[in-house]
C-alpha cells in the first residue's frame, strides 16, 4: 500500500518528519525548551555545540541533496543554506545569537517556531 500524496524522495521524507517532530516538541514541551534557552544564554559553549551539530547537517543537505526541482526540495535547500549561515554565526559569533535570544519578544513567541516547524515538515512531505 502506498500513500500517493506523500513525496517519495527519502531526503524530503526524513527532513519532513524531522521538522514535524521538532515542531511538535517546541510547541508541546515549552518548559524544557525554556530551560534549554536559559542554558544557551548562560553558557557560550552551548552555542559552539549547536554550531558543530548544525554545520554537518547543513553541508549534507547542500552537497549531497542539491535539488531545486520541486517546491518541497526548494524548501529543504533553503533550509540547508539558512542552517549553514546559522552554523557559521554560532561558531564565529556565539554571543550575537545569545544576545538576540535574550530579548523578551523572541522568547515570548517561541511557540511559533513549533508551528512553523510543523508547517515546514508538512510542506516537505506533501509538496
Amino acid at each position: 500500500m502506498t500513500i500517493d500524496y506523500l513525496n517519495t524522495d527519502p531526503f524530503l521524507l526524513f527532513f519532513g518528519c524531522f521538522y514535524i517532530v521538532l515542531g511538535l516538541s517546541a510547541w508541546l514541551a515549552q518548559k524544557p525548551w525554556d530551560e534549554f534557552i536559559d542554558l544557551f544564554i548562560e553558557h557560550d559553549a552551548i552555542s559552539l555545540i549547536m554550531g558543530v551539530f548544525t554545520l554537518p547537517i547543513a553541508l549534507f543537505i547542500i552537497f549531497f541533496y542539491n535539488n531545486w526541482e520541486s517546491l518541497g526540495a526548494t524548501i529543504l535547500m533553503v533550509i540547508g543554506y539558512l542552517a549553514l549561515l546559522k552554523a557559521i554565526i554560532l561558531l564565529l559569533y556565539p554571543t550575537m545569537v545569545q544576545n538576540f535570544v535574550k530579548k523578551k519578544f523572541v522568547r515570548k513567541w517561541f511557540w511559533l517556531d513549533g508551528i512553523s516547524g510543523i508547517i515546514l515538515g508538512m510542506g516537505m512531505l506533501i509538496l
